[in-house]
């Protein structure tokens, strides 16, 4: 489970600035999860859970966005595949390995869906 890992990292993140901005408690923190991370945001979160006992995160609240995918392409194009809302995430990256440019119809680069970072953290 790399979620545990991935917790870890990002709770060292939430304490620095929590730390760093002279926090007393974590409220409630917030992630931006990318559609194609491979990342399960309830192992995710169960793992933040797990690594923040005896913090000032302990008690705090998750929330987590999802960031769809984005493409570029050599020809100047720039935006957002054509995907299905109701597709699973594991389908999509299949999908993405075989996209093409809408455009010009050449293979495109991923630049967007992959991230996973923390976005805000409410602090007292």
């Amino acid at each position: 489970m790399h979620e545990y890992s991935l917790a870890i990292d990002l709770m060292e993140s939430v304490l620095t600035a929590a730390k760093d901005n002279d926090a007393k408690i974590v409220n409630q923190i917030s992630v931006k999860v990318g559609r194609i991370a491979h990342v399960n945001p309830v192992q995710l979160e169960f793992s933040l859970k797990s690594v923040s006992e005896g913090t000032i995160a302990e008690n705090a609240s998750y929330s987590f966005e999802y960031v769809d995918p984005e493409i570029k392409c050599l020809c100047g194009y720039f935006g957002k595949p054509n995907i299905s809302e109701t597709e699973d995430d594991s389908d999509m990256l299949e999908y993405l390995v075989s996209l093409v440019c809408p455009l010009c119809g050449k293979n495109v680069e991923v630049i967007g869906g992959t991230e996973l970072v923390v976005d805000s953290i409410d602090i007292d």
